[in-house]
């Protein structure tokens, strides 16, 4: 019951977010089609020893994904986007949860506001788990991201970002509603040509509906990283210290962490889409 109420909470918290930006949207959904249409596409991949309770354990997980943006207001913050995707995880000890690969076909209903976008979706799914399950369906979320006072802007001093995501987005945990969260706030220490020293604090925060122990788990911690910006693309060298807690077995542990994030955006038609 804990977690359903959890589960209410966060997505009535989601659901609200989004109706909160519409409404302060000026102009409703007047754009010319032609005019709105658009190819935007997002590409990341993070590298590091990432959970201390899987001592030892490497991950490298990516994801990359192309949109089509067929429709917007004539302000641009709301878009509809069909997309494909590909998610990608590996890890050093083979776990079943962290080696698989997941593509999607969808679609997104967008609402951009001053620091990041609000989405609602909708995806065929197939998921491989290459050691054990494979299976495939509808899968239906809600998401956020936001960011603020980001590296490349000269006058940032305290960069930061946070997203959080909710539905049954694992084929092969049918009927599994997860939730996930996320928040980092950093400090520029100093500036240099091409890279950005940021001390930072971080937690992540994952339940689910079905109890399975990698899905319940808070993690957090702080650290230092360099931030190379090189226009869209984005590299981050860094080390910390993460404190992990699975709430449905009880384990908990801490370590040292080492990680490299690589992240960029592009638009094929080299247009705007959203602001």
């Amino acid at each position: 019951m804990k977690a359903k109420s959890l589960f209410t909470c966060v997505a009535v918290a989601i659901l609200t977010a989004f109706s909160a930006a519409q409404q302060s949207a000026a102009p409703a959904l007047q754009g010319n089609i032609t005019d709105a249409v658009g190819l935007p596409g997002q590409a990341w991949t993070s590298m590091g020893n990432l959970s201390p309770i899987e001592h030892n354990n490497g991950y490298v997980q990516s994801y990359a994904e192309q949109s089509a943006a067929i429709f917007a207001s004539d302000s641009g913050s709301i878009t509809l986007t069909p997309y494909v995707s590909l998610g990608l995880v590996l890890d050093t000890k083979g776990y079943n949860w962290n080696n698989k690969i997941e593509p999607r076909i969808g679609v997104k209903l967008n609402k951009f506001v001053r620091t990041g976008v609000v989405s609602i979706g909708s995806a065929y799914a197939y998921e491989d788990r290459f050691k054990s399950l494979k299976s495939s369906g509808l899968i239906l979320y809600a998401q956020d991201w936001f960011g603020w006072q980001p590296v490349s802007d000269k006058a940032s001093r305290f960069p930061g970002s946070s997203w959080a995501a909710i539905g049954n987005i694992s084929p092969v945990e049918r009927g599994d509603i997860i939730g996930q969260g996320y928040f980092s706030q950093g400090i520029i220490a100093k500036r240099f040509s091409r890279a950005t020293l940021v001390p930072y604090a971080e937690a992540t925060f994952s339940r689910d509906s079905k109890g399975f122990d990698w899905d319940n788990k808070a993690v957090y911690g702080s650290g230092i990283k360099a931030i190379i910006p090189h226009g869209e693309v984005f590299t981050e060298l860094g080390a910390g210290y993460l404190h992990e807690n699975r709430f449905h077995s009880g384990r908990s542990g801490g370590a040292l962490t080492v990680f490299m994030n690589f992240s960029f955006g592009w638009n094929l038609l080299d247009r705007k889409v959203g602001r």
